[in-house]
């Protein structure tokens, strides 16, 4: 099996070393940070550091960079989740459902699931009266049999992304051999 040598072929996890990790922390405390800063913090050059970010980029390791917008400031301050089942296994009605959540603007996310209900979706809307008319829509557009949905009253941790991490995460990535 032939792989990037970014990639390990047990994990395929990019190779990332302790300066590789701080260069993401700061990206994702800040997208926008200069170069010319993030050299200063992990004392490298600008060149090194665009290299690294390259590498960083072409791996995979950095999936995009992109702004993360206050739903509040945009009116959507109702937050729900919820569980579907599709009405049977037909092929055709799931495309049905997946164009209808595709097209949906308030849909944020789906997840296929084990378990009593096959999708959870995360919702973002005005307010009940726009949820109510989604779940409305959803039921007579999509080939839906069963929902369960849950208003979010609060939020005690919400991360854009997953930690970049060598030693400080349960699951460690592959230290670089030297």
């Amino acid at each position: 099996m032939i792989l990037s040598k970014y990639y390990t072929a047990r994990t395929r996890r990019p190779k990332m070393d302790e300066i590789d990790v701080r260069i993401l922390e700061l990206l994702q405390e800040n997208s926008r940070k200069p170069l010319s800063e993030i050299s200063a913090e992990v004392h490298l050059s600008i060149p090194a550091v665009s290299e690294r970010l390259k590498k960083l980029e072409n791996s995979g390791a950095i999936k995009s960079y992109t702004a993360i917008l206050n739903p509040d400031s945009f009116g959507k301050a109702l937050f729900a989740y919820c569980f579907t089942v599709l009405k049977n296994k037909d092929p055709e009605k799931e495309l049905k459902f997946k164009r209808f959540i595709e097209n949906e603007p308030d849909i944020l996310e789906c997840y296929c699931l084990t378990g009593e209900y096959e999708y959870l979706l995360k919702i973002r809307t005005d307010s009940t009266s726009s949820l109510e008319s989604l779940l409305v829509r959803m039921r007579k557009e999509a080939p839906i049999i069963k929902t369960s949905t849950s208003i979010v009253l609060s939020t005690k941790k919400e991360e854009p992304s997953i930690p970049p991490c060598i030693t400080k995460c349960k699951n460690p990535a592959p230290q670089r051999r030297t």
